[in-house]
């Protein structure tokens, strides 16, 4: 009985150092080269904690193996200090200071219209949420993802005039997607990404980066803030839908088959989406490059820090604002765990970072990422 649970501690610790080494190099391999390693790098966190305790039991068990294993530590290195944000959490300024930019992204999950399936209240009271939030943090530009906009439908104010009345008279859709209202032909029905602004739009523009009608593509606004102009784009990358179409045609299919095909799919359905996202990631990096001005990206991008593709499209010369300023994890999609922090707010790096806030309101299936910056002198 003991030899099996050295050997089955020994296979244990072995696939655990197999999966601590890939996750942690996944920010430096393509998925299109190695898709698995994206898949290890959304465990991350996970696999780290799984690891430190292998390291530290194993010192009672065979102490040489287990010192060896903590020479690997440092392979984590910059998984850990894009994951974590190793600031005590400081106490929010609502008054902005006059020099400063205040910027808000966030995935509104089109004002959360599904929740018209539920009831009416609860869409009306999500809806009155998410502008309260607004107007209580007072962005001089927000950034939205999953925006909606119904127009000419009775019983329904548009969100475009509830946030003019916000004091955003300036704004620019994507128009991704334009239909019209079920059972009133008459009302019309965008969906896309936007940016509205306090400042004026010098200029504007959409870029495609798919042509998936599910998606969302990246747009571009231009302001001037304190005599110098900044491009601020936004985009939402392509979402993983998981679990969709998932052992639904099969009656037949018990509760493990169920969970067996869930896992292959989740596996699969990360895997292809990675790859996707490096094609939508590097059209986005070309669009900063191509930039005559300094660049803020906010959005929704459905990658973890510890991703191939958050290093990329981040580059050289922008910095994450929660890294800058938060605390913590700071996870923005809180459905499915408390580590997916997958809402980014990356100012050019002649910005300078003064607060940074991540809103825990649970309006949307994302919170808010709220950001002052100011020019660096």
């Amino acid at each position: 009985m003991k030899r099996f649970f050295r050997t089955a501690w020994r296979i244990l610790c072995i696939l655990v150092t197999c999966s601590f080494i890939i996750s942690s190099l996944s920010t430096f391999i393509p998925p299109s080269s190695f898709s698995f390693a994206s898949v290890l790098g959304l465990g991350f966190p996970y696999i780290l904690t799984v690891f430190i305790f292998c390291c530290i039991a194993g010192l009672f068990i065979n102490i040489k193996q287990a010192l060896l294993r903590m020479f690997l530590l440092p392979l984590a290195y910059f998984n850990i200090v894009n994951t974590f944000a190793f600031h005590t959490s400081a106490t929010w300024n609502t008054k902005k200071d006059s020099t400063a930019l205040r910027v808000m992204t966030w995935n509104v999950q089109s004002f959360t219209n599904n929740l018209r399936k539920k009831s009416a209240a609860a869409y009306k009271t999500s809806r009155d949420g998410i502008l309260q939030t607004i107007h209580d943090y007072n962005p001089d530009v927000f950034c939205i993802q999953e925006y909606r906009n119904i127009e000419n439908a009775m019983r329904r104010y548009p969100v475009q005039k509830q946030l003019d009345s916000l004091g955003y008279k300036f704004y620019y859709c994507s128009n991704d997607k334009v239909t019209p209202l079920a059972k009133n032909k008459y009302a019309k029905v965008t969906d896309g990404v936007a940016v509205y602004s306090k400042y004026p739009l010098l200029d504007s523009g959409r870029i495609n980066i798919n042509h998936d009608d599910k998606i969302e593509n990246l747009i571009y606004t231009d302001v001037l803030f304190n005599n110098k102009r900044v491009r601020i784009f936004t985009a939402h990358l392509q979402s993983f839908y998981i679990y969709e179409d998932t052992a639904t045609n099969n009656e037949e299919d018990n509760i493990y088959e169920i969970t067996y095909k869930r896992k292959r799919q989740a596996s699969y359905k990360i895997r292809e989406t990675e790859i996707h996202h490096e094609k939508e990631v590097k059209i986005i990096r070309n669009a900063i490059d191509k930039s005559p001005y300094p660049v803020i990206y906010c959005g929704d991008m459905n990658i973890t820090p510890t991703s191939y593709n958050y290093r990329f499209l981040k580059g050289n010369n922008l910095q994450d604002a929660f890294l800058a300023k938060g605390s913590g994890m700071g996870n923005t999609f809180y459905k499915i765990g408390p580590t997916l922090r997958i809402d980014f707010c990356l100012p050019d790096t002649s910005l300078q970072v003064l607060q940074c806030k991540r809103e825990q309101k649970k309006l949307s299936d994302h919170y808010p990422v709220i950001a002052d910056m100011q020019w660096r002198q």
